[in-house]
């Protein structure tokens, strides 16, 4: 029993070291680079060009750099596979959807999670106080929602520039929907920190709840179907 419990261990370590090296390869890290200028570039724009007060200011910087860590790897994971030559070995893995992209796909969010924990904290210590903890679970829904619909496009493109063109449609469609989109659940860039003008603090609050019950619900929509499209072997191989 012990053995067993040992070599399961060492299977999810070699298994998580694995996907790491995957998620860290190509052109991830550049899009880690420009996530990292796009937070410290805005975030020194915004003190010396604004009288920040509210944490509320920030949370255009967080969410965008939040999307910038999960694009890469959730938009051209499925093509790097094929790229590489090993999409066929993965699926002979028996449950291949489980123990192979699942992994990757919460180790995504889990680095995306952290970095946005060090941005949170750093902006908290040097810009305006807030709580970190909430603050980067508000601002990961919204990405866990577009890195999810990415990965579902990707299981359905199969190519890594299509399913970014596709992308880029729909984040510009949703940015044109922000402000007639301010006061409804619908919108996906709603800020829960800045209270839309004419709206109570316990509407806006009813208001964010459905929002992220909206976005969390999509987004597991969009992670069982992004599994399902990968057990039709035959359009990857």
């Amino acid at each position: 029993m012990i053995k067993k419990i040992s070599n399961l261990f060492i299977l999810i370590r070699m298994m998580i070291f694995y996907n790491l090296r995957i998620i860290f390869a190509n052109k991830f890290m550049w899009f880690l680079a420009g996530s990292i200028f796009f937070y410290l570039g805005l975030s020194v724009l915004y003190v010396f060009t604004n009288d920040i007060s509210e944490m509320s200011d920030l949370y255009g910087v967080f969410l965008f750099s939040g999307i910038l860590l999960v694009f890469y790897p959730s938009t051209f994971g499925i093509q790097n596979d094929q790229d590489a030559r090993t999409i066929e070995i993965l699926f002979g893995i028996p449950d291949y959807r489980y123990k192979v992209w699942l992994v990757r796909i919460i180790l995504i969010f889990l680095i995306a999670f952290v970095i946005m924990l060090i941005f949170t904290f750093i902006s908290s210590v040097l810009i305006v106080r807030f709580p970190i903890i909430p603050v980067t679970v508000h601002v990961m829904i919204p990405v866990l929602f577009i890195g999810m619909m990415s990965f579902m496009f990707s299981t359905l493109i199969r190519n890594g520039n299509g399913t970014a063109v596709v992308m880029i449609i729909f984040g510009f469609f949703f940015m044109i929907l922000d402000d007639p989109l301010l006061k409804s659940q619908w919108n996906l860039f709603h800020n829960p920190f800045n209270t839309a003008y004419g709206v109570s603090e316990a509407t806006w609050a009813i208001i964010t709840l459905k929002n992220r019950i909206i976005l969390i619900t999509a987004s597991v929509l969009f992670l069982l179907a992004a599994l399902f499209n990968l057990q039709r072997r035959e359009k990857f191989i």
